[in-house]
């Protein structure tokens, strides 16, 4: 009776965990060590990472759609979870830096279809190496930032 009663309370209190389906891209433009966090529309980190190699999670950074300046999704951590044949058994997770509203619709086949974008080197993290595609569907999941280093 008591830990029916304890699973109860508990279960009321828990947060609810939705994993999104996503498309997940390159982008170069992450890539370089020496870029600022400045010409990000994350810019506010820059306030304590002032290059992309000063966030621990370097080089798994990337964006996301609905990242702007002073949204709580800047400086956020991911877990992506790409879809067969390119799944690895091992967590990849990584930080979001920018916004990218309204990019790469062409990349999707569908208008309805979220788009990530990583960095080359986060790209070839998570997926392994004999998965030679150029963008790959994964379940995106927002994790607690520790897991990211933040």
């Amino acid at each position: 009776m008591k830990f029916t009663l304890v699973v109860a309370l508990l279960s009321a209190f828990a947060f609810p965990v939705f994993a999104d389906s996503v498309l997940v891209v390159q982008n170069a433009n992450y890539s370089n060590p020496n870029t600022s966090l400045s010409t990000v529309t994350c810019s506010r980190l820059a306030q304590h990472y002032p290059h992309f190699s000063s966030l621990p999670s370097f080089p798994n950074i990337g964006g996301m759609p609905g990242a702007v300046l002073s949204s709580s999704l800047c400086g956020s951590c991911w877990s992506l979870k790409p879809a067969p044949p390119c799944r690895d058994p091992l967590p990849f997770y990584f930080t979001v830096v920018n916004d990218i509203s309204g990019r790469f619709v062409d990349a999707a086949n569908d208008v309805n279809t979220t788009v990530y974008d990583i960095s080359l080197q986060a790209y070839g993290n998570l997926t392994h190496a004999s998965c030679n595609v150029d963008a790959v569907y994964a379940e995106a999941t927002q994790v607690h930032a520790s897991l990211c280093g933040m």
